[in-house]
């Protein structure tokens, strides 16, 4: 949404309860935008949403975007990621707006499990989701392929690698490890940063290099095509960590949680991005700026 305001774009961000507050957004972004309630679980919801502000292009981000909690919820991340999907673009279409550009934000995870020698992922890579996330993802893609061969909205396809930045859920990996490295430094805890598997290798991108990059596949790719958001290079996630403590100054000490293991891990996971770098993109902020970014957001939260 801070790059669509900047951009000049009137924008209107879909909830499901109040308003963001201050923090989550700049004070002149909160007000700049227009918040309207719109579910993707809800036909009446999305007819009302659209109906109020009759979008030219949609960034489709509504999801349950946790690889960890779709093991316990199975069905409620098909309801939001897929059925959720196609009830959007359903409801574009019988609202009017059968002729919006839409972006469907999906996930790298629908690969799935990659040797290393296949390796940076092409998108002509057919897909083997190994968690319930991953599977809806690559359902939402079909529902939208689907809709745009159809007659139904043109969909452009992000898929995306991993990305963080300051504000980042701490439910995740690392902002989860900067959240408790900025409590051990304002000295609310024994200096030990809690982990779980650190062996895995991810493309990681920074968030804001992640936006500008779907407004790009919003304004200039091709409907009915799939474009991997990713660095093309793999970063393993110790080093990572240890980056962060070192960033943090409190020399904190690790200790592998096994609660923070995921059921499924997939041990490397790094794209090729030429698709969407022909389009005039390429990620600007390095990982070390990403971090100490990412720490001190954590630390003002």
């Amino acid at each position: 949404m801070r790059e669509l305001l900047r951009a000049g774009c009137a924008v209107f961000g879909g909830i499901t309860g109040p308003a963001p507050e201050v923090g989550t957004l700049d004070e002149a972004d909160l007000g700049a935008a227009c918040w309207i309630q719109l579910d993707v679980t809800d036909d009446a919801s999305l007819a009302a949403g659209i109906e109020a502000a009759r979008p030219e292009v949609v960034y489709h981000l509504a999801g349950q975007s946790s690889v960890a909690g779709s093991f316990s919820d199975p069905l409620g991340t098909w309801d939001v990621n897929a059925t959720g999907t196609l009830r959007l673009l359903s409801a574009l279409r019988g609202g009017g707006c059968g002729e919006a550009r839409v972006l469907l934000v999906s996930s790298a995870e629908v690969y799935g499990a990659v040797p290393e020698g296949e390796q940076p992922i092409r998108e002509v890579r057919p897909l083997h989701p190994a968690s319930p996330y991953a599977a809806s993802k690559a359902a939402a893609e079909m529902a939208a392929l689907q809709s745009g061969e159809s007659g139904g909205p043109g969909v452009v396809i992000a898929r995306s690698f991993n990305h963080t930045g300051p504000g980042h859920d701490p439910r995740f990996a690392l902002p989860s490890f900067a959240h408790q490295l900025a409590g051990i430094r304002a000295g609310r805890g024994e200096p030990v940063l809690r982990v779980g598997n650190l062996s895995v290798r991810r493309d990681i991108l920074d968030v804001r290099d992640v936006v500008r990059a779907y407004r790009c596949l919003a304004e200039r790719g091709e409907p009915g095509t799939v474009y991997n958001v990713c660095s093309g290079e793999a970063h393993e996630l110790q080093g990572m960590v240890e980056q962060l403590i070192e960033l943090s100054g409190t020399g904190a000490r690790i200790e592998v949680d096994a609660e923070r293991f995921r059921p499924v891990d997939l041990p490397l996971l790094v794209g090729d991005g030429h698709r969407v770098r022909a389009l005039g993109w390429t990620p600007e902020i390095p990982l070390r700026q990403t971090l100490a970014d990412l720490l001190e957001g954590a630390e003002r939260r």
